[in-house]
């Protein structure tokens, strides 16, 4: 009976093949399901057939892939968080690591920079090509210390303050430097009009005030002086102490319109019975001055509402300007018109134009006309009694009631200022 032990070996064979097989095909399985979840997807099912242990395996895996989940969605969620703070900043941000190759910036930097590509991935000095900000990010990295400078750019042309602090890991080690620009170029700008304010004003205060101490040191030391020449002193005291009077009151206007403690008192306002006003409160002295005087009012200028005083201001100092600038057998017009809305169609706006026929303006002063204490034609400004504020008032009177001025001009040829209002 040969045939048993023969039987039972292949009995045995077979299923130890067949063991084989389904431990490979389990394999295969276990292989296929950790492949998915390292690609990041999820197995159809986590379900191995047989020992525990193997059930204990889908267990695990299943596990596994929910923990990937959570940390996945934890992460976007961080992420998404980052990039709407970022998005969100006005300050430009960029993260450099430690070789200062960049690895994150924001739109802001991206917009302070003019670079109109990502630059993550190139070195900072090869894409922003300022030595001074590599400076600062390298002391940051090997001081280990926040850094703080102001940076002026060429191109585009700002100023921006950098601060650079390193940024490091749980145990301290430093892995790059988080820096952050902040335009200041509006500061430093208003920084300047300031200094040039002061200087300006004690310029204009410096020359009559020398001139009063010179006169009065002459009328104290010579007190015998014939009346005639007491009388001229006295002349030239009276005229400083006008143009300082007026200097005053202009900067005392410039101060309260540009604070806004004045309130506008606004009233229904009429073209012809104001401007007629106008007319006849300036006529006698065109008349001296041999220059005559011109009011166009159009039958379909609209009604506006503004401060009247306010308004006289801006026509006395525009019409004092045409005047001075204007030589005799000249002309002034004031024409008053419906502003024309887009398209050429009419607006409700009105449209002032105050035009002369005087020396015009140069067209490199011309953009500058508005500015406090500029003057196109310095020497015979002051000759003239002017305070270098009189545009620079009309400018901000026209801006408080909502409106605009610009001024058009050539070189003999006079100038116009356009003045527009909102209507009513």
């Amino acid at each position: 009976m040969n045939w048993l032990p023969v039987s039972a070996f292949l009995l045995i064979a077979i299923l130890y093949l067949r063991h084989r097989l389904n431990a490979r095909e389990q394999l295969r399985q276990i292989d296929q399901m950790i492949q998915t979840i390292g690609e990041g997807g999820r197995p159809s099912s986590f379900i191995l057939h047989g020992e525990k242990n193997l059930q204990r395996i889908g267990i695990g895996l299943e596990k596994l892939a929910d923990q990937r989940d959570r940390l996945e969605s934890q992460i976007s969620r961080e992420g998404f968080n980052l990039q709407a703070i970022l998005a969100s900043m006005m300050e430009g941000v960029m993260v450099v690591d430690v070789g200062r190759v960049i690895r994150l910036v924001n739109d802001s930097f991206l917009a302070l920079f003019n670079l109109k590509t990502s630059p993550v991935g190139r070195g900072a000095l090869h894409t922003l090509r300022d030595a001074s900000i590599e400076a600062v990010l390298r002391k940051a990295l090997t001081t280990g210390e926040a850094q703080f400078r102001e940076i002026a750019l060429t191109a585009p042309k700002r100023h921006l303050a950098l601060s650079a602090a390193p940024v490091r890991d749980s145990a301290g080690a430093i892995l790059g430097v988080a820096a952050t620009f902040h335009d200041i170029t509006r500061i430093k700008q208003l920084e300047e009009v300031r200094r040039d304010f002061v200087a300006n004003v004690s310029h204009e205060l410096r020359t009559p005030l020398s001139i009063f101490q010179g006169y009065v040191e002459l009328l104290r030391e010579n007190p015998e002086l014939p009346r005639e020449e007491i009388g001229r002193t006295l002349q030239v005291l009276s005229k400083h102490s006008t143009r300082l009077n007026a200097l005053v009151e202009d900067l005392l206007s410039i101060a309260r319109l540009e604070s806004r403690q004045d309130n506008l008192t606004l009233a229904p306002w009429d073209a012809v019975t104001f401007l007629s006003a106008v007319e006849e409160d300036w006529r006698l002295k065109f008349q001296a001055q041999e220059v005559r005087f011109r009011l166009e009012i159009a039958p379909d200028a609209p009604s506006i509402c503004v401060d009247h005083f306010k308004l006289e201001q801006v026509f006395n100092n525009l019409l004092e300007n045409a005047l001075k600038y204007t030589p005799p057998g000249g002309a002034v017009t004031i024409a008053a018109a419906r502003a024309r809305a887009t398209g050429g169609d009419p607006g409700k706006d009105l449209e002032i134009r105050v035009s002369d026929t005087g020396t015009g303006i140069a067209p490199a002063d011309l953009p500058h006309i508005f500015q406090r204490f500029y003057r196109a034609d310095k020497a015979r400004s002051r000759a003239l009694g002017g305070t270098g504020l009189g545009l620079s008032i009309v400018k901000h009177i026209v801006q408080i009631h909502g409106g605009s001025v610009r001024a058009e001009s050539e070189i003999g040829s006079g100038s116009t200022f356009i003045i527009r209002l909102p209507g009513a």
